[in-house]
């Protein structure tokens, strides 16, 4: 089974909630996406970072680097920039089947209070490197949109934006003023799916 099928499994069976949800737009809904019980799983973490390295590869320029607003970016960040290194390892000699090793980055809600006082921590590249925001779930766009604009001050070129789940909410529209947008996944796809799980909740 492919990467991303098995992901909006994976999705579905974990990360699909129902019932009463407020978000932090302070909207309400009838389901709720709590992505990190797919990206902090094993198998969830391994199907996500597969699927968004197919992402990059059909980007051009390839990006230098990966990166987004903490928390929901954090573990996709990481495993993606792990498994770029192991696939480049296992596919040397291979030409053109898999992209360089992609590094990480992530970007603050807030700057450091203490010593470099940055918004942004991990990898730093130069001024103009191509680099792709990825983000869990969008619903306005808010987070990813705070990220392109902390890397953007930061000197670097902004390809693409990738998200697991696109809620359809308006972040698509948001984000495309900046740049083109990727997401793996609709909130409608997950939902209609017969793996999804229903389960009620508040918050």
């Amino acid at each position: 089974m492919q990467f991303r099928e098995r992901l909006k499994q994976v999705l579905c069976e974990k990360s699909v909630k129902r019932g009463s949800f407020v978000l932090s737009s302070g909207k309400t809904s009838n389901y709720y996406l709590d992505a990190r019980l797919t990206t902090l799983d094993s198998e969830g973490a391994l199907c996500t970072g597969m699927a968004v390295l197919e992402v990059l590869k059909t980007l051009q320029p390839y990006p230098k680097a990966i990166g987004g607003l903490t928390m929901g970016a954090d573990p996709i960040v990481a495993v993606v920039a792990a498994l770029s290194h192991q696939q480049a390892l296992l596919n040397q000699g291979v030409g053109g089947q898999v992209g360089p090793p992609v590094s990480g980055f992530l970007v603050r809600k807030e700057p450091k209070k203490h010593g470099t006082q940055q918004y942004i921590e991990g990898w730093q590249g130069a001024p103009g490197d191509p680099v792709v925001i990825v983000d869990d779930v969008c619903t306005t766009g808010g987070s990813t949109l705070k990220a392109i604009e902390q890397a953007q001050r930061a000197g670097y070129r902004v390809i693409a934006a990738i998200c697991l789940v696109d809620r359809e909410e308006g972040g698509r529209e948001a984000i495309e003023k900046h740049c083109p947008f990727y997401p793996l996944f609709t909130a409608r796809e997950l939902l209609a799916a017969p793996e999804t799980k229903a389960t009620s909740g508040a918050a």
